[in-house]
């Protein structure tokens, strides 16, 4: 008696053992055998600057590809090496989507350097160098004499003042010029009125408030002069 039920154990033992090795059989060949988890779709958002297809390709997903095999940190890693992107994001959507989000980096300003300008964006990093772009205004009274693509430029970025300003006239094109003297900040516009900012310390609120006195002036058909705030004072509007 005892014999036969040990011979039954190990029978539904070794049964059990073969179902689930059948078992294990099937899912692997349904997940990395079949085309079932294979990449089908790639959806790139976000990109603005950076083409679509530059992503995919930095990101190494392939359609076609086991969608099991995509290693995440690798893909972020490499997609965010691009100067451009700033972060990336990947979501996996089983059985067969994928969804890369990027945040762009915002191009605020350009340094001259050489005979070329270097684009900074709004957290003072080196994102390319190249022609002057009329859309953004050129820092003045800043030198450098070396950059990285990709990395911070600790001349910009330990300018308090203009670290501040840069996000704050981020795709206004208004400005042509940012001249840097000392604590004194003067802002040329294309429509030929400076904004002076001279030991400001709420930044932010004095600029808004230069350029709703520059509107006003626009308005009223000037189109010279220096609108003059300095230690948080009233403005003046010197033609």
């Amino acid at each position: 008696m005892v014999e036969r039920r040990q011979f039954r154990l190990k029978r539904r033992y070794g049964i059990l053992i073969f179902v689930l090795f059948i078992i294990a059989l099937i899912l692997y060949i349904v997940v990395f055998r079949s085309s079932v988890f294979n990449v089908k779709e790639i959806y790139v958002y976000g990109a603005k600057t950076v083409e679509k297809n530059d992503i995919i390709k930095m990101s190494g997903i392939e359609i076609g590809s086991n969608i099991f095999k995509i290693n995440k940190s690798k893909v972020l890693n490499s997609i965010e090496k691009h100067p451009y992107i700033k972060d990336a994001f990947v979501k996996i959507l089983y059985p067969s989507k994928v969804e890369i989000k990027v945040d762009e980096r915002k191009v605020a300003a350009q340094l001259g350097y050489k005979n070329k300008y270097l684009y900074i964006d709004t957290d003072c990093v080196a994102v390319e160098l190249g022609d002057y772009n009329d859309k953004l205004p050129v820092i003045e009274g800043i030198s450098i004499t070396k950059f990285d693509i990709g990395s911070n430029v600790s001349k910009i970025s330990n300018n308090k003042d203009i670290a501040k300003l840069l996000p704050l006239i981020y795709n206004k094109n208004i400005y042509k010029a940012i001249i840097v003297n000392g604590s004194k900040i003067t802002l040329e516009t294309k429509s030929g009125i400076n904004i002076v900012l001279e030991n400001v310390d709420d930044l932010s609120y004095y600029l808004k408030f230069s350029e709703r006195i520059l509107d006003d002036l626009q308005k009223k058909g000037y189109y010279s002069g220096n609108v003059l705030i300095v230690s948080d004072g009233n403005p003046i509007y010197m033609p």
